[in-house]
């Protein structure tokens, strides 16, 4: 349980809120410690940044400000941060960092399953991507969505197998890797690594697109650094499919096709040609980047998601993988086997 006491006084002391009622905690994510404040001032999240996680608080939060400066300069919905009595962007208290942010008033969207959702939501992502393009952001967490990097990281908790576990998943596997041969055997995947390097957000996903009276806001920025924005429209496909188990090619298809065309009408012109050629290949690409990672902290012990049951982690690798193939047939019947050459 979270010790809501020092919200409260983190709040008055460090950033001179006075406080109306007791916080409240909140669950937002698995990652920072949260919670929820109401002052005279308005209503306020107060965030313990996770440093086990964010090696470089600092770095971060300067990454968000210069977000949240340039989405108010383009009259874009952002969210508004609230500095410390002394003017900084961070509080240091007991060997953590703080912060503090205006409370946006709307709700997170729900669990995409429609396309008209899936094209908003993306449409939403795409105006963000494009607003922020440009920006010198620091890449504070390098190599998150560097799939190379993924394989290399789940082939070593494959031969390390570090706490026993690797004869009850041998077939999960052999799957993963032939997944992952098929895939970076296409020429979409030749590409990949040359792709123009465009500051992106990197978990765009339905709960992180607040729907409220002036619009759709993007919030958790935390991840926002150099990438490809292509990481962002396959996260976007990844998470409004994830809820259609029993969904046919042709209609995941169509899914596929909302998101693309959401991000792009809000992205504007400025893709180039390499990146509209990949497209495709972002879906099943970061579905298959998530199966390799739940898979590899099974086999590690579920030192990074953690567990509620011995086999959770493995289990959601298996939902993941039999995603990206899912994705795959759908694609590969709706381009004539265009994707893998089938």
């Amino acid at each position: 349980m979270q010790n809501l006491k020092h919200f409260e006084k983190l709040a008055a002391e460090d950033f001179g809120l006075v406080l109306e009622s007791p916080a409240e905690s909140i669950s937002a994510g698995n990652i920072n410690r949260t919670a929820v404040v109401r002052s005279s001032s308005g209503v306020f999240v107060l965030q313990d940044i996770n440093t086990s996680v964010f090696v470089d608080p600092a770095a971060l939060m300067a990454n968000v400000a210069m977000i949240v400066e340039r989405q108010r300069r383009q009259s874009i919905p952002a969210i508004e941060l609230r500095p410390t009595t002394t003017g900084e962007l961070l509080a240091r208290s007991e060997g953590s960092f703080w912060r503090c942010y205006a409370f946006i008033e709307g709700h997170a969207t729900p669990p995409i399953t429609s396309r008209n959702e899936a094209q908003a939501t993306a449409r939403a992502f795409g105006r963000f991507a494009k607003a922020i393009d440009g920006l010198e952001l620091v890449e504070h967490l390098p190599g998150y969505h560097d799939f190379d990097s993924r394989v290399d990281a789940f082939v070593d908790a494959v031969e390390t197998d570090k706490v026993g576990r690797l004869n009850d998943c041998e077939q999960q596997v052999q799957d993963l890797m032939a997944m992952t041969d098929r895939l970076r055997l296409t020429s979409a995947y030749g590409l990949w690594g040359g792709l123009p390097i465009r500051n992106a957000h990197n978990d765009a996903k339905g709960p992180n697109c607040i729907i409220g009276v002036v619009g759709r806001t993007i919030i958790d920025l935390d991840t926002t650094m150099p990438g490809t924005v292509l990481s962002d429209i396959g996260e976007l496909v990844r998470s409004s499919t994830r809820e259609m188990g029993n969904a046919g090619p042709e209609e995941l298809m169509r899914q596929i096709t909302s998101v693309n065309r959401g991000f792009i009408a809000g992205f504007g012109d400025g893709l180039t040609a390499e990146e509209h050629d990949c497209m495709l290949l972002a879906g099943p690409l970061l579905a298959l980047e998530n199966a390799l990672r739940f898979t590899a902290d099974h086999l590690a012990g579920d030192v990074y998601y953690g567990a509620d049951t011995p086999d959770q982690n493995l289990e959601r690798g298996a939902v993941q993988l039999e995603l990206a193939q899912r994705l795959v047939a759908a694609i590969e019947l709706a381009t004539s086997g265009w994707l893998t050459g089938n």
